[in-house]
């Protein structure tokens, strides 16, 4: 693996992983009403606006495989 592929699928893997992130403080959110739904309100922004700056770095193709792990496809 070259350094570039290295490089593109670190940045992949980090924008999966603010995803679950933000994911988490939603549910979060949805369900509770405590300390934590608090952090999460708190958090939300600067996971989102993390992952709109990591996703503008990337190139076409890192967005193509961020899209294809996000979507899952209905095979029905």
């Amino acid at each position: 693996m070259t350094s570039e592929q290295q490089t593109s699928s670190c940045r992949v893997a980090q924008a999966l992983e603010i995803h679950r992130s933000i994911a988490a403080c939603s549910d979060r959110l949805t369900r509770n009403d405590d300390v934590h739904a608090l952090t999460a309100a708190l958090m939300l922004p600067c996971y989102q606006a993390q992952l709109g700056r990591l996703t503008r770095a990337m190139s076409s193709v890192e967005q193509s495989e961020l899209m294809s792990l996000l979507i899952p496809i209905d095979v029905r």
